[in-house]
């Protein structure tokens, strides 16, 4: 018997969940900041986006990458693509996500803040309370799925060991 496969369960469920991990990071981060005035040099804090290393990152759709990953697979010069070999910034073994930075921000009207500008507007970060709070819902139900497959597989593995 290759028992091989419980540990791969196991391991695949430690690493989506190290990845929510991530993920809660950067959105607690996003949220602890999203009313963060901009410092003396009048640099805005950016909002920090967790990217999957598998699916490329979130603007791209995981049908595509799947479609150009069988492409691949199944002939060699079909669909060449560097985001195949993986994007810049991961490392070959064990990363899979990482986080980035989104470029932008809002300009909220208040003319007596100290670092209003000359119209009375500050740049203030393009963060969404609201969808940060969803983003934070949703990655804590897939934390919470990846512990009930980690408890499933622990349990498996111990019923094997009493054959």
């Amino acid at each position: 018997m290759k028992i091989g496969g419980l540990f791969t369960a196991i391991h695949t469920t430690l690493n989506g969940m190290s990845n929510q991990v991530t993920r809660l990071d950067a959105i607690s981060e996003n949220i602890a900041n999203a009313e963060k005035v901009p410092d003396k040099n009048g640099k805005v804090y950016k909002r920090k986006i967790v990217v999957s290393k598998n699916f490329g990152g979130p603007e791209e759709s995981r049908f595509k990458n799947e479609l150009s990953l069988r492409m691949r697979t199944t002939r060699t010069d079909h669909m060449r693509s560097k985001t195949l070999s993986g994007p810049a910034g991961f490392a070959d073994k064990g990363t899979n996500v990482k986080i980035i930075s989104q470029e932008g921000f809002k300009l909220e009207y208040n003319p007596g803040h100290p670092r209003a500008d000359e119209n009375g507007y500050v740049k203030m970060p393009k963060i969404n309370s609201v969808e940060e709070m969803v983003d934070l819902m949703a990655t804590s139900r897939t934390y919470e799925a990846n512990v009930t497959v980690l408890n499933a597989a622990k349990t498996m593995a111990k019923r094997a060991l009493e054959i």
